[in-house]
């Protein structure tokens, strides 16, 4: 009975523990609106249920407890274009496919990055100005892009400096 009772104990510790690590993302219209309300940058995901990268993205890098804690700092959204409905962005409504396409999604996954009021930020990549990154990026990599956006650091740096491979 008292293994049972410390089984118990730990399951739940482990659920709160997992949960409070556990990163909420938001649909795309309530995501700009918590991050309006909040003063958050906001992070975007663009991703396809059915693309291999974006499912390792969401095995390796998402699933980091490092990746969770720094994407506590934006209002992070989920964005699949295959998805039916229609998003407000700009005083306009979207498509998920034609959201994608604006943010200049190329390919699965593609991260964009806005700041409070839904403008989307501009930064330097090797030595080009760009507006998203596409491809697997692996989690030391992608917390280190987290912390360039929370720090501001893309204001001055190029993002290409702060990738550790």
């Amino acid at each position: 009975m008292k293994t049972k009772k410390y089984f118990i104990t730990f399951i739940l510790l482990l659920l709160s523990f997992s949960y409070s690590y556990s990163q909420t993302s938001y649909g795309f219209n309530d995501g700009l609106s918590s991050a309006k309300t909040s003063g958050k940058k906001v992070f975007i995901e663009i991703y396809t249920d059915s693309d291999n990268w974006s499912k390792k993205m969401d095995s390796e890098v998402f699933s980091s407890s490092k990746v969770q804690g720094l994407l506590s700092d934006f209002a992070f959204i989920k964005l699949n274009p295959e998805s039916p409905g229609k998003y407000s962005f700009e005083n306009r409504e979207y498509s998920g496919a034609e959201l994608a396409k604006l943010f200049g999604a190329t390919g699965y996954p593609t991260f964009v990055v806005l700041n409070s009021n839904g403008n989307v930020i501009k930064y330097k990549y090797n030595g080009e100005e760009v507006t998203n990154i596409s491809g697997f990026v692996g989690a030391d990599d992608f917390a280190e892009m987290l912390s360039y956006f929370i720090n501001n650091k893309y204001k001055d740096t190029d993002l290409s400096s702060v990738f550790q491979n």
